[in-house]
């Protein structure tokens, strides 16, 4: 290619070039400032076509110097175009003469040129035109390897396009605004939400221009408060229209995105379709009322149950005991007898709302769902894939409502079976000891072993619902003492109550353990557990007659256990090591 070497008159008449760029001893200082900083440097003669390049022009493209003649003219093929690539050579000389043409400013351009190992490396080149004695004026400049930043932007390029790629076809809406409120990026799925048939309708506009309704307000009141705020919107659920009017559900999550100075710049949506999940909700709803009118009768004796209770709390001290110490043990034992039947009658109900809902025709709905699975085909033609597909979703996900409903209720209805179970236990160990009670203040050998197991049984519902490993670890020995055995029940009881409410429902491990062993003439109970623990200044208080750690405590706990083992020739100390540590409380009496 010919460049032009006729004299602009813009550089003719420039006279912002100084006499001292044309001297030759400061140009070759402005070379070996150049070899200094590793760029390559090259100089354009229009008179004779040539060009010089220092040899950094070259080692960049793992080429020597030396092989290249400067001497003969016209070598600029040889030494550029000839190594620049075929599909930048035009766009790279035309550049370049347009600028000798009319040289405004700084030449830059941006191509590849050819290793000697035959790949390609990105150059970054600038120059300028200078006067020249001879032919008047020439050019300058530099050549930069950018092949490094190229590809990093070339990759950064792909990460977007696969990036862009992703949120397009998730099923969520995704959007992003700048601090104004106005969308500078949504998804697929967010342009269908608005009801609009591309990206570019909803660029530039809030939700004010969006949506002509409160909902707009809404939406745009939240943006404006997260980027005035920084705080956050995490799963929020509200609802909208959409294009055809109908009711839609959102979760919708905001977060502001921060610069590296901590300005807010940007605020990122996101938004999950919850209409089905809002649907199903209606419809466990209306299953939910049809069940409660089922369970009526079952609340009713609830209701009786739980007076009886009531009754039964507040007339035990006084007329149990009395009726015990009068020798009216029988007055006592119907009372119980009572309570019994009023258990089974309650059994009873349970077991009629089982059989209720195992009517609520599941099968039948596993059956409706693998007739649509099976006939998806011919509905789609019927009503297009699209429903279909939705039916069938609907359809299942309702099966699997039922049946998790299902499973709960049954679930239930089993512990409560199970606490009925419990409570018929504690009314026969109640039965034994008033058939077998003689004297209010008479003590009687006690087997502490058998107690132990008693009050694991009482607790056993409390304990597996909440998922405590209980274990009792009895070394052989001799375990029976002279005491008084409600009284020895309502010690444990209390203890292990107070290990079960200590222990945190959320912890990886929840451990209560009992060791029972003699060593010489003593019994030793200790009864450990993995819970809150408690301090040293706590510890000191926990005897004093009144103090409790507890919302609704009476501190008469503590102070009534130790008083009951004391009154049985025995001793009590309870331990922590902290916060957090657990406790262990150690009961000891004399063999």
């Amino acid at each position: 290619m010919k460049f032009s070497n006729t004299q602009p008159s813009e550089i003719t008449n420039n006279k912002s070039f100084s006499a001292a760029q044309t001297e030759s001893g400061n140009l070759e200082r402005y070379k070996a400032l150049v070899h200094a900083s590793d760029i390559g440097a090259w100089e354009y003669f229009p008179d004779t076509e040539s060009l010089w390049c220092n040899d950094i022009y070259f080692s960049m493209l793992g080429r020597d110097i030396n092989d290249y003649d400067f001497a003969s003219p016209n070598n600029l093929k040889e030494v550029w175009i000839d190594l620049l690539h075929p599909e930048d050579k035009e766009v790279a000389t035309n550049h370049f003469a347009e600028y000798l043409k009319n040289p405004k400013g700084t030449h830059e351009s941006y191509y590849r040129m050819k290793h000697s190992n035959g790949s390609w490396v990105w150059i970054w080149s600038r120059g300028r035109v200078f006067k020249n004695e001879k032919s008047g004026f020439g050019a300058i400049g530099t050549h930069v390897d950018i092949t490094r930043h190229k590809k990093a932007e070339e990759a950064i390029q792909r990460e977007r396009i696969l990036l862009r790629t992703l949120i397009d076809n998730l099923p969520d809406t995704i959007y992003v605004k700048d601090t104004k409120g106005r969308k500078i990026i949504a998804n697929r799925a967010d342009v269908e939400c608005i009801g609009c048939s591309s990206e570019e309708d909803v660029l530039g506009k809030t939700d004010l221009d969006l949506f002509k309704n409160d909902i707009g307000l809404r939406g745009y009141e939240d943006d404006m408060r997260i980027i005035q705020s920084g705080e956050a919107i995490i799963n929020k659920e509200e609802y909208f229209l959409d294009s055809t009017g109908k009711m839609r559900w959102l979760l919708t999550s905001k977060l502001p995105v921060k610069d590296g100075r901590g300005k807010i710049i940007r605020l990122l949506g996101i938004g999950h379709d919850i209409t089905l999940r809002k649907q199903s909700d209606e419809v466990l709803k209306k299953l939910n009322e049809d069940l409660r009118l089922q369970s009526d009768e079952l609340s009713k004796q609830a209701a009786d149950l739980k007076a009886l209770n009531l009754q039964l709390e507040k007339q035990k001290e006084q007329e149990l005991e009395k009726a015990i110490a009068q020798g009216k043990f029988e007055i006592a034992s119907e009372f119980l007898h009572d309570i019994g039947n009023a258990m089974v009658g309650l059994g009873s109900h349970l077991n009629r709302i089982n059989r209720v809902v195992d009517q609520n025709n599941l099968n039948n709905l596993k059956s409706l769902t693998v007739f649509l699975k099976t006939n998806q085909t011919a509905i789609a033609g019927a009503i297009g894939v699209h429903k279909a597909a939705a039916l069938i979703s609907v359809t299942e996900g309702f099966e699997a409502t039922q049946t998790d409903n299902g499973k709960e209720i049954h679930k239930s209805i089993t512990e409560l079976l199970n606490i009925i179970t419990h409570i018929q236990e504690i009314l026969n160990i109640q039965r034994q000891l008033v058939r077998g009670h003689k004297g209010v203040h008479e003590r009687k050998p006690v087997n502490l072993e058998n107690i132990l197991y008693d009050c694991k049984s009482m607790l056993f519902a409390n304990i597996d619902k909440k998922g405590i490993q209980f274990s009792i670890n009895v070394q052989p020995g001799t375990y029976t003492i002279k005491g008084d055995h409600t009284k020895l029940m309502q010690v444990i009881l209390n203890i292990l109550k107070n290990s079960i409410e200590a222990i945190n429902m959320d912890a990886p491990e929840k451990i209560i353990t009992i060791n029972m062993r003699t060593v010489g003439e003593v019994l030793e109970l200790i009864i450990a557990d993995n819970g809150q623990g408690f301090d040293a200044q706590t510890a000191s208080l926990f005897f004093v007659r009144g103090f409790t750690t507890k919302k609704n405590g009476t501190g008469l706990g503590l102070y009534n256990i130790r008083t009951i083992i004391e009154s049985h020739t025995g001793s009590f100390d309870i331990r922590s090591e902290g916060p957090g540590c657990g406790a262990v409380s150690t009961i000891r009496f004399a063999v």
